[in-house]
């Protein structure tokens, strides 16, 4: 398994580094916008650079790559905070219909999420069910404020909802830049993907998209807080020169290149479709999840009072590494996926 990066993913991440380099600076103003994303830097990413493509088999209109590039572009926006719904849309959504969907409804959706012109979201959760054909409930949905179309998962099946006949409630959410909708279904009629059994990989390429964006998010959070540590002055030293905090951010450093490695391992997995991707996107999950919330929360700690204020962004990573602990399952959850792929269970513990 190949994992230096060939010329064109460094171009990749090149690229998308320094879109969202020109993007950071609005942060604030994006997040505080109607819709709570940005469309014309959507427009940019996905109709202009083709970056919503990438994953999509050149017979279907895409780029015919794969998930490390996915995840390549990922990282890049985790890094960046980017609020879009590129991660629910692209990430999560476009594989469940790619999995799951039929021919038809693949040719009928695809392009038009892959290009941008349609924004589709994921709906899950206990609440949910289909009774006579027919789907009913409520859940809470990652950016269902904007999306066109829903894919929702109920009973086991994956089915295609268009959101302009449903109630859609906005949520204030903790993560401003990754907004909630609650999304009403009363007997709603819902068309059926017929490939059930493609739902655990899709959610798997979700996760490892997200593990990505985690890792991004991570990284970013550390050379912030070493770049601050370099600069704050106590004791009439840098802080960053005392030896604990030394030690600390040694540790955030490995932390966030074993959570890299977990995810270029498990996207390249997938991609090769080795017998490993499962267990590899679980570890990758929950890896990436867990040191994302590390870095993040050690960030608004050596960053003392600064960390604690509204007008930096440390509060925007902490909260964007919380809000990823409940999107497409918890780490808890991973971690018993993978001990049961690995034959474990609690008498063997």
């Amino acid at each position: 398994m190949q994992f230096a990066l060939t010329q064109e993913q460094e171009m990749i991440v090149e690229t998308t580094r320094g879109i969202m380099a020109d993007f950071r600076q609005g942060l604030r103003a994006t997040i505080d916008s109607p819709d709570d994303f940005d469309r014309a830097h959507w427009r940019t990413i996905t109709a202009e650079l083709g970056l919503g493509a990438l994953a999509l088999p050149a017979e279907q209109g895409g780029a015919g790559l794969g998930l490390v590039e996915l995840s390549l572009v990922a990282m890049e926006m985790g890094r960046a905070l980017f609020p879009s719904p590129f991660l629910t849309s692209i990430g999560a959504a476009l594989p469940l219909l790619r999995h799951c969907g039929s021919e038809e409804q693949i040719a009928r959706h695809a392009p038009d999420l892959a290009s941008g012109s349609s924004i589709a979201a994921v709906a899950s959760g206990a609440r949910l069910r289909i009774e006579d054909g027919r789907l009913s409930g409520e859940a809470l949905v990652a950016f269902g404020g904007v999306a066109d179309l829903l894919i929702v998962l109920a009973d086991g099946r994956a089915l295609l909802v268009p959101a302009k006949d449903l109630r859609i409630d906005r949520l204030a959410s903790m993560d401003l830049s990754r907004p909630l909708a609650r999304v009403h279904f009363d007997r709603t009629t819902a068309d059926l993907l017929p490939r059930s059994q493609g739902i655990e990989r899709a959610l798997d390429e979700a996760r490892v998209a997200l593990a990505a964006e985690c890792v991004g998010g991570a990284d970013a959070a550390l050379t912030m807080t070493v770049d601050y540590s370099q600069q704050r002055i106590q004791f009439g030293r840098p802080i960053g020169s005392f030896q604990a905090l030394k030690h600390r951010m040694a540790d955030m450093m490995i932390a966030v290149e074993a959570a890299r490695s977990a995810v270029y391992y498990a996207a390249a997995a997938r991609d090769e479709d080795s017998d490993e991707a499962a267990s590899a996107a679980a570890i990758a999950h929950f890896t990436a999840i867990e040191t994302f919330e590390d870095i993040a929360a050690g960030m608004i700690q050596i960053h003392g009072g600064m960390g604690f204020t509204w007008e930096h962004d440390a509060h925007l990573f902490f909260k964007r590494a919380r809000g990823s602990a409940t999107l497409f399952g918890t780490p808890a959850e991973s971690r018993a996926r993978l001990a049961t792929m690995l034959g474990l269970d609690e008498e063997d513990q």
